[in-house]
């Protein structure tokens, strides 16, 4: 589905609704286009989650899914042992504290680091959305307050949601109206195309559509191969940023190059200039405590109500308040963040400079400041008449992908091979990101029935290593596909990828092996 100006502005306004016929994509553009606020929440089966979107940018999400839990997400990625996944889950309860800040106050991980592993969380959470086919979503337009300071930008989750998870019948379906048409850039699009990450090579096919293309011609033009010309050109048009011709203004003049102008001259601020100076010849380690010194404060900074953020006691006074408020807004004074190895952290400072600012305001105002210390006082006397197992108890009602996994690969050793694909089938509905299921999955599809089910599993290998093109399982399952259907030379090659990939497991080299015993066998009977 590739929406126009009016479907976007329905979509945007819509309660609820079927993902099979509103798409991931394109509600979440839509919400981002017209700036919409709300939770959106998507339901398949016994799998929810729940986005919050704040003025159209996605900044929280939540599921009843155990991987998609920071802790699991980091033990899974790697960056932490089982054994310390475990061991600071139950630290960070224990102290009252969310996981990351355990990990932090230990010196586990530093703030700026914990940061990149929340948003890639974050994106990975979201991503799952463009593998759903099916299900049903709800807006809810009055969101509770959020306490997250994350934020992921729509355009390049769209992109690449798209070029990853969508199914070829759905990119050829909203491509095949194009085909023959000439396409080019919206001179007034949506979002900047600089927010979104390109390759080269599709940094050149968007280039070429500058002067109209049609897609044959793109095709010629660069070594893209052709379905990954039709999954870029798919979600650009998504996201408005690539359209036909015919649907251009119909005041659109075709662009002139543009001829460069001198730089204005630099403003002789004394300040600005001196802070650049200093941070050109900052070491390394002064500038990574910079960075975490933003970075920790904001984090937290949208957990904090007004005496929090300004450290300040409830009885503080005038004077206080405004030495308080002038120390904060000296730490986070978002213009000296601008030099070497501070990328990003501007745009944070400016954040919790303005938070500060607004702080300020509301207990500056009498009214106001009154009201919050009544706010306080509610909220310690509900904490307090919690019962103390209830405050620091661990969630255990979480969907756990792994141990459904688990089980049909059990099950798959016994050979019982229709009840472990209801296993695997569950565990790849609940983590359709994760290509060992995906492989395993047709894999065990293919032994139950290899001789209906072997060009099925064929396609659905080819598919997981389209995603992920390092999977060696992946290879390994193909090519003993391939030899089953007497393809010899390319169950060798996926063989061969796959003893490189899958080192030291021997089941490749077996596999070889077994390959290379029933080649020399037909050799001799006359076959080869």
């Amino acid at each position: 589905m590739i929406p126009n100006a009016d479907q976007l502005l329905a979509i945007s306004h819509m309660q609820g609704g079927d993902l099979g016929e509103t798409p991931f994509a394109v509600l979440l553009h839509a919400m981002a286009v017209h700036e919409r606020s709300g939770v959106l929440e998507i339901e398949r089966g016994p799998l929810r989650k729940e986005i919050f979107i704040e003025n159209g940018l996605p900044v929280d999400c939540r599921s009843n899914l155990l991987h998609e839990t920071l802790s699991r997400f980091m033990v899974n990625q790697g960056h932490l042992t089982e054994e310390q996944g475990q061991e600071y889950l139950t630290k960070s309860t224990a102290r009252g504290l969310q996981f990351g800040e355990a990990l932090i106050l230990d010196g586990v991980i530093s703030a700026s680091e914990l940061y990149r592993h929340l948003q890639a969380n974050l994106a990975r959470k979201l991503l799952d959305g463009f593998t759903w086919r099916s299900g049903s979503f709800r807006v809810n337009g009055d969101p509770p307050p959020v306490e997250s300071a994350l934020k992921v930008k729509v355009p390049q989750l769209v992109v690449t949601g798209i070029s990853k998870f969508a199914s070829d019948e759905e990119v050829n379906s909203a491509v095949g109206p194009l085909v023959g048409k000439t396409l080019r850039l919206h001179p007034a699009p949506p979002y900047p195309r600089e927010e979104i990450r390109l390759s080269k090579e599709q940094q050149k096919l968007v280039g070429l559509l500058q002067d109209g293309k049609r897609i044959d011609e793109l095709a010629a033009e660069t070594t893209i191969p052709f379905d990954q010309i039709m999954r870029l050109l798919y979600s650009m048009a998504v996201i408005g940023i690539v359209v036909p011709e015919d649907q251009l203004p119909a005041d659109f003049e075709i662009p002139v190059p543009e001829v460069e102008e001198e730089p204005e001259p630099v403003r002789d601020d004394t300040m600005i200039i001196r802070l650049q100076k200093q941070q050109q010849f900052m070491p390394a380690e002064d500038v990574e405590r910079l960075r975490d010194r933003v970075m920790e404060a904001y984090l937290r900074y949208r957990k904090q109500d007004a005496f929090d953020l300004l450290v300040l006691s409830e009885d503080a006074g005038l004077v206080a308040l405004q030495d308080a408020f002038i120390e904060y807004s000296r730490r986070f004074a978002p213009w000296q963040y601008d030099g070497p190895g501070l990328k990003g952290v501007r745009e944070k400072a400016q954040d919790l400079f303005l938070a500060g600012g607004q702080a300020f305001a509301e207990l500056s105002d009498v009214d106001k400041r009154n009201a919050l210390i009544m706010r306080r006082k509610l909220l310690r006397e509900e904490k307090n008449k919690r019962p103390a197992a209830d405050r620091f108890a661990i969630k255990s009602d979480l969907l756990d992908s792994e141990l459904q996994f688990k089980k049909g690969k059990s099950l798959m050793a016994q050979a019982k091979y229709k009840d472990a694909l209801k296993q695997l089938q569950f565990a790849f509905d609940m983590d359709p990101q994760n290509a060992i299921y995906r492989a395993e999955l047709a894999y065990c599809q293919f032994l139950d029935r290899p001789q209906g089910e072997a060009p099925r599993a064929r396609t659905e290998l080819r598919e997981t290593l389209r995603i992920d093109p390092k999977c060696g399982l992946a290879f390994y399952y193909l090519g003993m596909v391939e030899m089953h259907l007497e393809n010899w030379d390319d169950a060798e090659t996926l063989l061969q990828r796959a003893i490189k990939l899958m080192m030291p497991d021997r089941r490749p080299i077996e596999g070889l092996k077994d390959l290379q015993t029933r080649a020399k066998k037909r050799k001799k009977l006359g076959f080869l």
